[in-house]
Order: C-alpha cells, then sequence, then structure tokens
C-alpha cells in the first residue's frame, strides 16, 4: 500500500484529531458527507505505531482510504 500526504481538517472535541470533516488531495479539497468505516491499529501491540483508519464518502460520491499517524500527528491518502 502506498500512500501520499494530505492536508485534513477534523471535527476535534476533548481530545487531538479525530473525525475527518474535509481534505485536501493535490490541490482540491473535497468534504466528507460520510465515515463509511473506521478502525484502529497498533494500540494493544506496542511493536506497531497507533493509526486512526477511515473509508471516507465525499460530496461527489468518491470513496478514499486515509489515515493518521498519531506518533507522527500526520495525515495520508491510499493511491
Amino acid at each position: 500500500m502506498e500512500f501520499e500526504s494530505i492536508e485534513v481538517s477534523t471535527r476535534d472535541q476533548y481530545k487531538g484529531a479525530q473525525e475527518p470533516v474535509f481534505f485536501v488531495w493535490r490541490g482540491e479539497e473535497r468534504h466528507v458527507e460520510q465515515i463509511v468505516d473506521r478502525w484502529y491499529e497498533g494500540r494493544i501491540d506496542s511493536t506497531r505505531m497507533p493509526m486512526l483508519y477511515f473509508r471516507v464518502k465525499t460530496r461527489s460520491d468518491e470513496v478514499f482510504f486515509i489515515r493518521y499517524h498519531e506518533f507522527f500527528r500526520a495525515w495520508s491518502i491510499r493511491v
């Protein structure tokens, strides 16, 4: 799997980055209409970095797979 860095605006509440609201990829802003799925990785296994994964559907009916790397506080998109 290959990922590319993106800018993401999130719905933050009582803790850091949570649900993505919109993101900018290759100069185009895409608004998240629905979070189709989400899952976590690396929180129980100390040998893996903690990541948040989201499968999102945009207003234009595109589906994207994005992730948040908690250690580096960085968002990326699967290309």
